[in-house]
Formats: C-alpha cells, structure tokens, sequence
C-alpha cells in the first residue's frame, strides 16, 4: 500500500478511535447496549 492510501483509511476514522478493530469493537458493544435496551423495555411494558 502506498504511504497515501495509508493516510486517506486513517482520515475516514472517526475522531474518538484510532484504528478500525477499535471502531467495530465499538460499534458491536453499542448494537449489543441498545438489544439489552430494547429487551428490558419490552419486558417492562408487557
């Protein structure tokens, strides 16, 4: 990969994580927050 390609991946991130393993992790924990949300509410409201 070119020293270019490697700075135009790193610039698409956003600004609170640093690599893409950082952001997926993120986003799996946030979609997994908002299931348990989802379920406690329908639970609650039953």
């Amino acid at each position: 990969m070119k020293r270019a390609e490697t700075q135009t991946e790193e610039q698409e991130l956003p600004p609170f994580v640093k690599t893409w393993k950082q952001f997926y992790r993120l986003l799996i924990a946030w979609l997994v927050f908002l299931i348990l949300i989802f379920y406690a509410f329908t639970k609650y409201f039953e």
